[in-house]
């Protein structure tokens, strides 16, 4: 499962690709939202996957402070604690939990910048990686033009995989592959995202 995806650009957005050989400069995807979504698998034991997921909880962490309520800069939230507490007592399912990052993209920018997203796992073959969650894998659609996007982990089964959830989200637009050295027409600064799922905020 690969640690950085791409979601491409929206075909019926209305505005031209910039034509001078400058880039052109957006702001990054606004930061909607943060979800920590806990969920269990199938009667039959199996602990759940992508497909066989089915969300239970949602710990919805506040955004309207960027870098969490506390001043390190950090979204914080244990939430390994949380799932092996909840493994002990609801013992008829297998559980698991993912990271959830919703993001709007303008109109500005949506059908000539893809987004993209790099998450701070380690390129192994028992890593976790990123999906786009929706039918179409490509977001959303709002009325004016822009679109939502939300972003997921894998799932984490115990909670030593569920703090390996933590680390900087990193999210961009560009018109090309952020790892080549391929000029882009459109691009924005990064946003980083940080978060710690072995704490809560305002720990000692």
């Amino acid at each position: 499962m690969a640690r950085r995806i791409c979601v491409p650009r929206l075909s019926e957005g209305s505005h031209a690709a910039p034509g001078s050989s400058a880039t052109k400069m957006f702001d990054p995807p606004a930061f909607s939202a943060l979800r920590l979504v806990f969920g269990v698998g199938t009667p039959n034991g199996d602990p759940p996957d992508h497909d066989t997921f089915k969300p239970t909880y949602v710990v919805s962490v506040p955004v309207f402070s960027m870098g969490g309520l506390d001043p390190d800069g950090v979204y914080e939230f244990d939430a390994g604690f949380l799932l092996d507490a909840i493994r002990r007592r609801a013992l008829r399912r297998r559980w698991g939990v993912r990271v959830e990052i919703e993001l709007t993209q303008s109109a500005e920018s949506v059908a000539i910048a893809d987004v993209w997203a790099e998450a701070p796992f380690k390129d192994e073959d028992d890593a976790h990686g990123l999906v786009v969650l929706g039918r179409t894998g490509r977001g959303t659609t709002l009325p004016g033009g822009g679109r939502t996007i939300v972003i997921a982990t894998t799932l984490a089964h115990d909670s030593k995989r569920a703090s390996g959830l933590s680390g900087i989200y990193n999210i961009q637009l560009r018109d090309t592959d952020p790892t080549t050295d391929d000029k882009p027409n459109v691009a924005s600064m990064v946003r980083g995202i940080q978060v710690d799922l072995t704490h809560f905020e305002f720990e000692g």
